[in-house]
């Protein structure tokens, strides 16, 4: 097909009139109406409209949408009226079908906001498409090319990458230095850059300093969230932007607002009990989601009330210094290696491992590498074959049935049995050797680092982030901890705590004992339940039971009246939802409480336990 200018398409399409690039690029830095940081003498703006090329369409983009959209989009009663023709032949379709196929997915393009555009926006399953997400996220290499596609891209000029962190913390007053040097052309072209404010706390009078070489300042005035973005430039096409959240604090943090009580006999103000406070959904869910996660459990009222005031980040410190945390971490790596019942370590070093974690003295990779080690691991997994498929498949995400990794399980066999041989490029001759080497190797970091972020955000992690963090953990075995660490801390955990969860089985006991018998439950106690959990295909109807069991135990700690019913309502309802009653909720039970004898503070403890809301956090 001979090739056209996607410049004279347009035009002739009357898409748009006149278009401009012009200037050299050079820095900038617009903060919402404030005036650019200075510049280099000679700036001239980069006109921002998009040109998509024909070309580019019809070679990469057409043959995707296509793929995914076509089936939806390919008759005259086509959903939200984008109309995709069907391609009569399909490797070389007619001048006139692309050209129309072209105009119809222009319509979709947002040309002075690309990345705005509804074709992406709506791919990822926004602005109310009604075929639903048809990528899970914006790395998925489809995504990518359509992106591309709508930012101007030509088969000689793909548009540069803008790369920032996603999340940064600073305080008021003194500076944070900014870096988007990480942002990279494909095609090897300079870059200029340009750093906006778009988004900050009402009053708040921040400002960008920029230099030309992908550096700026950023100084604000007032606490609260920032957000930054970086656009970049390669003299023909805009990257998309890139936005990095900052974190502005006083000291250490931002806490909830508090509104002091009346003075106290010292002269200082005194808090109201929690309950009578008005409080921050977000706050209670995030606390009760950082203990489930990290220690298994739910936390307790006086737990709630203690961390309401302080800051996530002093949380997270705070909590990973703790033993309970790194036990219920050792009980997590216990099951996967499933090391459990009679395999499970019940003495030797292997017990002081949590202790040994909260005070820093063990790194994560050597304390999953003294499991492995173990005689109890040994005895759970006896023999070549066992023991050098576990730790491959475990350790390293390894399908040992895949053809291609026959070789690998041949050579560790072989090491175990105390033959010399060489395994990932290294020499051993025994089984301490092998899992010397399995741990020496970067996929570890790589499995290891998946799951942990899996386990903390229920979602896969972006490959980009994944290969900068295994390069830290690969550098320095400490790092894993200062990953989770920040990961705890980061946006994306914080920002999830708005979508529900299912608790899992073992936290799911181990906060109803807490939340009813006030104390964790014992190991037989959980071994049972725990089989009795695995034995069902919807473990949902033992859940109640479980409840209901604990309930008539007569070990609970729950007063027979009580004597403060909206005290009492109230409390319960944060203890163990993690939100306060609606104004409806608490008259109908604060109500019942006081009109009702046969509503008693048993009754209003299980209404809650057996509400489909509790199975969540």
């Amino acid at each position: 097909m001979r090739r056209i200018s996607a410049l004279s398409i347009l035009i002739a399409l009357g898409v748009f009139t006149t278009i401009g690039l012009s200037g050299s690029g050079v820095a900038r830095a617009d903060s919402m109406g404030d005036p650019p940081a200075a510049a280099p003498s000679g700036d001239t703006d980069l006109a921002r409209v998009v040109v998509p090329d024909l070309l580019y369409f019809h070679q990469r983009a057409a043959p995707l949408l296509h793929s995914h959209c076509a089936g939806c989009h390919s008759d005259a009663e086509s959903a939200g009226g984008y109309l995709l023709r069907p391609l009569k032949n399909l490797d070389r379709p007619s001048l006139e079908t692309v050209r129309e196929n072209f105009r119809a997915t222009l319509r979709y393009l947002d040309p002075r906001e690309p990345a705005a555009s509804a074709l992406l926006t709506k791919s990822l399953g926004g602005k109310a498409h009604g075929g639903g997400a048809i990528f899970a996220n914006e790395t998925h290499s489809d995504f990518v090319t359509l992106q591309e596609f709508a930012l101007g891209a030509s088969r000689s000029n793909r548009p540069p990458d803008a790369i920032l962190p996603k999340r940064m913390r600073m305080r008021v007053g003194a500076p944070l230095s900014l870096d988007g040097t990480l942002s990279a052309d494909p095609d090897g072209d300079g870059l200029q850059y340009t750093w906006a404010i778009v988004d900050r706390p009402s009053g708040a009078s921040p400002r960008l300093k920029a230099s030309d070489d992908g550096l700026a300042q950023l100084h604000v005035n007032k606490p609260g969230a920032y957000r930054i973005r970086l656009t970049v430039h390669d003299d023909t096409l805009w990257s998309a932007g890139a936005d990095m959240l900052v974190i502005a604090n006083l000291a250490g943090g931002v806490r909830p607002p508090v509104v002091a009580g009346p003075m106290s006999n010292d002269g200082k103000k005194k808090l109201p009990p929690l309950w009578k406070r008005r409080l921050v959904p977000e706050r209670l869910r995030l606390i009760r989601r950082l203990y489930i996660d990290l220690l298994w459990r739910t936390p307790r009222l006086a737990e709630v009330e203690k961390w309401y005031g302080s800051t996530h980040d002093e949380m997270v410190d705070a909590l990973l210094k703790r033993e309970e945390v790194w036990d219920a971490w050792y009980e997590r790596q216990l099951y996967f290696f499933l090391l459990l019942d009679r395999f499970r370590p019940k003495e030797g070093r292997l017990a002081s491992l949590p202790k040994r974690l909260a005070n820093a003295q063990v790194t994560i990779p050597m304390a999953v590498q003294e499991i492995v080690r173990s005689q109890y691991f040994n005895a759970r997994n006896p023999g070549n074959d066992t023991f050098v498929t576990v730790v491959l498949e475990q350790c390293l995400g390894t399908v040992v049935q895949e053809r291609r990794n026959l070789r690998v399980l041949k050579a560790g066999k072989k090491m175990y049995d105390g033959y010399k041989t060489k395994l990932f490029k290294t020499t051993g001759s025994s089984q301490a050797d092998f899992v010397r080497i399995v741990f020496a190797q970067d996929q570890f970091a790589t499995h290891m680092l998946q799951r942990l972020w899996k386990d903390l955000h229920e979602t896969e992690i972006d490959p980009k982030t994944l290969k900068a963090a295994v390069a830290r953990a690969v550098a320095d075995p400490r790092a894993y901890r200062v990953l989770f660490t920040e990961w705890l801390k980061g946006d994306a955990y914080v920002k999830a705590v708005e979508l529900a969860r299912n608790k899992p089985e073992i936290p799911y006991v181990r906060s109803l004992f807490v939340d009813i018998l006030d104390r964790t439950p014992t190991y037989e106690e959980l071994r049972n339940v725990r089989n009795a959990f695995l034995s069902l295909a919807d473990p949902t109807p033992i859940r109640l039971v479980m409840g209901r069991v604990l309930m008539e135990s007569g070990q609970g700690q729950l007063p027979a009246n009580a004597l403060a019913p909206e005290q009492f309502v109230n409390e319960q309802f944060i203890r163990l939802l993690a939100r306060q009653p609606s104004p409806r909720e608490a008259k109908a039970f604060v109500g019942a409480l006081k009109k009702d004898a046969a509503v008693t503070p048993r009754v209003i403890l299980w209404t809650l336990i057996s509400s489909a809301e509790y199975q969540g956090y």
